[in-house]
């Protein structure tokens, strides 16, 4: 008796890390991997477990996008596709029901991921499970924000409220003093746009907060990431610590450490999820303030450090593939085996290359002492064995060529921001 063909898996956004870390994952177990990308320098497109390449309009342009994926599916139907950025998975659960005809999907409703991705709902939702968060404010108007500029301890925080078809995909900036806040507010609305699209399905989005700063965010931030199934009782994490991202104020996680879950913060994640209706991957980032853990972000997606899970047992592509594929058993026994995974002493994340670039540039220019320099590569060295890279892979070195060329084009093209974020860690 011939065992069942697997079916395939559509990948996008070949230029992210889960996409690559979802790429190796899936196909050392021989599931055939389709990857859609516009882009040529882009590691995942590369990996030698790419079964088939397909190129595809930019995700940047949404609309030529979704109708493309549509065309795609009505060809070649069976598919299991699923989302790796904000914009795809708000985009997917928009489109669920048409893309639901072509493809096997776990794709919760519009209204659970917009919950989660728009900053404003997703507090609301946190108090309604215990969840903590930062002080933050919702300004609906200019004299809205006189009022928090008159109440709020400076400096603050200036952020959108969600990335969805965000095309500056700034994380935010700090504001020093209240007379500041409305200039910088008029603009964030002037230079950040919007897609029409977002705008069109909720008119507010482009409005950002003010969030209270807090020192710890720098080196504090805590990481739980995991599954949960559709009924909120399959539910599996794993604990990481933040220690360096860039900028170091308010930036990409560069540099993790493997850390226990807290089973109380837990159990309100899984709440939050069987109350709003989410089921899929999760990674959630809180602040942790004195004794309380603060809820910053809530990523309902595949995420740029998840191929760490998949080193400490907890294969989160094959935990969506079986479950979009209906696979009840085999998620189950899944499951069973990351519940049941002991590591073998502690493990790290880390980007060498950008880890390595951020050292010396930090270095020379003086926003990192040579003891501060030192400290990091003594960090690297004693977890070494057990370190986890976002593109190194011994078995799998075309995307790590890839990922040279194209940060080296990247910061070819944009000094300015290698100066910034690199140098002078802004």
């Amino acid at each position: 008796m011939t065992t069942p063909a697997r079916p395939p898996i559509l990948l996008t956004m070949a230029d992210y890390y889960g996409t690559l870390a979802a790429v190796r994952s899936l196909g050392r177990l021989g599931i055939p991997i389709t990857m859609a990308e516009s882009k040529l320098l882009a590691p995942a497109r590369w990996s030698r477990y790419v079964t088939r390449r397909v190129s595809c309009p930019s995700v940047g342009d949404s609309d030529a996008f979704m109708e493309w994926l549509v065309r795609f599916g009505e060809r070649e139907p069976g598919h299991v596709l699923y989302p790796t950025s904000d914009d795809m998975a708000w985009l997917f659960a928009l489109h669920r029901e048409e893309l639901a005809r072509h493809f096997q999907m776990y794709q919760p409703d519009v209204s659970a991921i917009y919950g989660l991705l728009n900053k404003r709902r997703l507090h609301d939702l946190c108090e309604g499970v215990g969840l903590d968060v930062p002080d933050t404010w919702f300004p609906e108007n200019e004299a809205a924000v006189e009022r928090v500029a008159a109440q709020a301890r400076f400096p603050v925080l200036l952020k959108p409220q969600t990335q969805i078809l965000f095309e500056s995909h700034v994380k935010g900036a700090q504001v020093e003093r209240a007379s500041e806040l409305l200039p910088r507010y008029r603009e964030f609305l002037e230079r950040n746009q919007y897609g029409r699209k977002l705008l069109a399905y909720d008119s507010r989005a482009n409005r950002p907060m003010v969030q209270a700063f807090y020192t710890e965010a720098a080196q504090n931030i805590f990481s739980m990431s995991g599954f949960v199934d559709r009924t909120g009782e399959l539910f599996v994490a794993r604990g990481a610590l933040k220690v360096l991202q860039r900028p170091r104020k308010l930036g990409i996680g560069l540099c993790f450490e493997e850390v226990p879950v807290d089973t109380e913060l837990a159990e309100k994640v899984r709440q939050l999820c069987k109350k709003l209706g989410y089921h899929g991957t999760f990674e959630v980032e809180f602040i942790r303030v004195g004794g309380r853990q603060l809820l910053i972000d809530f990523n309902p997606r595949f995420f740029s450090q998840m191929g760490f899970d998949v080193a400490r047992g907890m294969p989160l592509p094959l935990f969506v593939y079986e479950a979009a594929s209906g696979n009840e058993e085999r998620l189950a026994q899944v499951a069973r085996e990351a519940l049941a995974w002991k590591g073998t002493g502690q493990y790290i994340y880390c980007h060498r290359g950008i880890f390595e670039l951020l050292l010396r540039a930090q270095g020379l220019s003086g926003r990192l002492s040579s003891q501060e320099v030192r400290q990091w590569r003594e960090w690297y060295a004693r977890h070494s064995e057990r370190a986890v890279d976002a593109v190194i892979d011994i078995g799998d070195w075309v995307p790590w060529v890839v990922d040279v060329a194209m940060h080296l084009r990247f910061y070819a093209r944009h000094p300015k921001s290698f100066i910034r974020t690199m140098v002078l860690d802004k």
